[in-house]
This record gives structure tokens, C-alpha cells and sequence, in this order.
């Protein structure tokens, strides 16, 4: 069996070890070994926030430099911050959103910018609405689950995770809130932009 390495990125308050949490749960159910590791640049809301999530045959938990297949990231500024994990062929899936860093007077570079360098080191870039279709939802917090959706409808997590795995893995992580997750799953395979 293979290796399949995603790095979620984003800044605290995301939902990123929510999404890794519901990704390596799916796959588990599918039989498969999922390791999870997470580490923060500053340990609060706001503040970088990187997890490694393996799938299949790794031992390690940290995924090396320039091996990643995926890169799951919430926002853009942190996706360009961790480019360097991705392997030549990786794919990048990032919500078309910027979080401004919170210290003053620091230059935010624009949106263009940010999405010139990603196309131009990625093999394939996914643009997801993730933020805009999860305030539509009527609540910010499932924008991971939109971004999840538009992974899976590009069949980036084969064969360790689909949709049914993802959603059997949120009806009994998120119980009471099942039903919104699952739809913000679903608007996320309808939410994105290809650019290769």
C-alpha cells in the first residue's frame, strides 16, 4: 500500500484539526492507518496552524519537506507559507480568503499575488469558496467541510477516503450538528475553481 500525505494549513479558529480529525476517522473506518500530528506557530485564535495528516503506510507522523500530495489550506497567506511541503506533482486545495496577520504594519501581499505564486508551484490549483458558501450555510465554521467537499469532488484522497466514509465520520464526530457539515460537504463539490 501507498502514502497519501496532506498538510492542512490555516490560522487558529479554522477548523483545522477538525478537518484532520474527520479525514483520518474516514479513513480508519476504510481500514486504512491515519496518523495525525499538529503543531502551532502561535498557540492562539489567529495564529498559524500546520497538521500533518498521513494515510496508508507511514510510520512518521511529520511529513517531510516536498512530499506532500495534498495542501489543505483555510486561508492564502499560509498556503504560501507552507509551498515548501508540497511534492512536484501535489495539489493544492485553498479557501479563496485572506486572514490579515495580527501584528500591525506588516504588508499583506494581494490576493493575485498569492494565487500567481500557488499556480506557478503546484502541478493543479483548486480555488474553493469555502468562507463565502459557509456564511451562506449560515455559519462560518463548516467552511472546512466546503473545502473537504471540493478535495473529495476532485478525487484527491482516493482510495483512503470518500464521501460516505467522510459522512458516516461526521454523523458520529458532530451528532447534533451532522446535518449542516454534511451540506457544507456537499456545496463544496459544487464550489471551486480548477486552474492547471
Amino acid at each position: 500500500m501507498e502514502t497519501l500525505n496532506i498538510v492542512v494549513v490555516g490560522v487558529g479558529g479554522q477548523g483545522l484539526i477538525s478537518l484532520a480529525s474527520i479525514i483520518a476517522s474516514a479513513a480508519l473506518r476504510k481500514g486504512y492507518n491515519a496518523i495525525v500530528a499538529e503543531t502551532h506557530g502561535l498557540s492562539q485564535r489567529g495564529g498559524t496552524v500546520i497538521v500533518h495528516v498521513r494515510l496508508g503506510d507511514a510510520e512518521a507522523p511529520l511529513i517531510p519537506p516536498k512530499t506532500a500530495n495534498v495542501l489543505l489550506a483555510m486561508e492564502l497567506i499560509e498556503a504560501n507559507r507552507y509551498l515548501y511541503y508540497l511534492s512536484p506533482n501535489g495539489v493544492i486545495v485553498v479557501n479563496d480568503y485572506i486572514v490579515p496577520p495580527p501584528l500591525p504594519k506588516i504588508k499583506i501581499p494581494a490576493r493575485d499575488e498569492l494565487l500567481e505564486n500557488l499556480k506557478e508551484t503546484s502541478k493543479k490549483l483548486i480555488l474553493v469558496q469555502a468562507t463565502e458558501e459557509a456564511l451562506k450555510l449560515g455559519d462560518a465554521r463548516v467552511a472546512n467541510m466546503v473545502l473537504l467537499g471540493a478535495a473529495l469532488q476532485n478525487g484527491l484522497l482516493r482510495p483512503f477516503v470518500d464521501f460516505e466514509s467522510i459522512k458516516e465520520a461526521i454523523i458520529e464526530t458532530w451528532p447534533k450538528a451532522a446535518d449542516i457539515n454534511i451540506k457544507a460537504l456537499e456545496v463544496g463539490s459544487n464550489s471551486y475553481s480548477v486552474f492547471k
